[in-house]
């Protein structure tokens, strides 16, 4: 396992030992051990683990018929098993309220789930088109039925749909290329929030500024590609692509700011 660590950062080891213990209980027990939503880039830990699990198969789904979602929950399934999409234990749910009379974004809405008390982990992809709706384990539909009935001050009702209903991920995001002379977290938000590198400093050990749900506070902490970064005030964006090196030695890259 050692040989994973040096592919990741040191803050994300105890990530690795945890989904490598899953696949060591998939192995030894032969049944399919299902884990809660995983962001592209715990996908990406996990699928560097499967390669030292041939006899285990990752599936991947997040809802609706088209899974075409960011978040997903994961099977680690072992070969010759199948599985079926209710094996995920995914609930979709739409939130029914007084559209005439207020608006709700992306934000407003994942405050409010947050509020309850539930780990992050345990909801998926949040979607605004003509319905709002939103993917979460299954055994906590009840509690958010009960305990989120209002947001923003207006009544809400939550409906189960099922899972075929659940609307395809709507690509709300802009692409943005931009050039850094690093890597570092706050050069980074420097660029795309279009602010003086010393207020971008400032965001992040003022601990507004996190990377794949996790709070960074060190300025220099290395940003890599599928990271996704969380700005309170400002919204979030996805270091998607490195595009090429210009003739100064800098790096041109391309993010994907998710409109709220």
């Amino acid at each position: 396992m050692e040989s994973l660590f040096q592919h990741f950062r040191q803050e994300e080891k105890e990530k690795i030992i945890f989904y490598y213990s899953k696949f060591e209980i998939a192995s030894r027990d032969y049944y399919p051990v299902l884990l809660d939503f995983t962001d592209p880039r715990e996908r990406k830990i996990i699928e560097s683990i499967s390669g030292r699990f041939p006899d285990i198969k990752t599936e991947y789904y997040g809802g609706g018929l088209e899974d075409n979602h960011e978040r997903k929950r994961v099977l680690l399934v072992p070969e010759m098993l199948e599985v079926s999409r209710d094996d995920f234990e995914i609930e979709t749910v739409e939130l029914h309220y007084p559209e005439k009379f207020v608006t709700l974004t992306h934000r407003n809405i994942l405050g409010a789930m947050m509020n309850v008390g539930v780990d992050r982990s345990k909801l998926g992809d949040i979607i605004l088109s003509d319905h709002i709706q939103f993917a979460i384990d299954k055994n906590f539909f009840d509690l958010f039925k009960s305990e989120l009935t209002t947001i923003k001050n207006a009544p809400i009702e939550l409906v189960k749909i099922p899972n075929d209903e659940f609307l395809s991920a709507v690509s709300n995001t802009t692409k943005h290329s931009i050039i850094v002379s690093s890597f570092r977290l706050d050069v980074i938000v420097s660029e795309v929030l279009k602010e003086g590198r010393a207020k971008s400093k400032n965001r992040v050990t003022r601990e507004k500024v996190k990377v794949n749900h996790a709070l960074v506070t060190d300025p220099s902490f290395q940003v890599e590609l599928e990271d996704v970064i969380s700005v309170r005030g400002f919204g979030r964006f996805i270091v998607s692509e490195f595009i090429h090196v210009t003739r100064k030695g800098k790096s041109r890259i391309e993010v994907l700011v998710y409109e709220d």
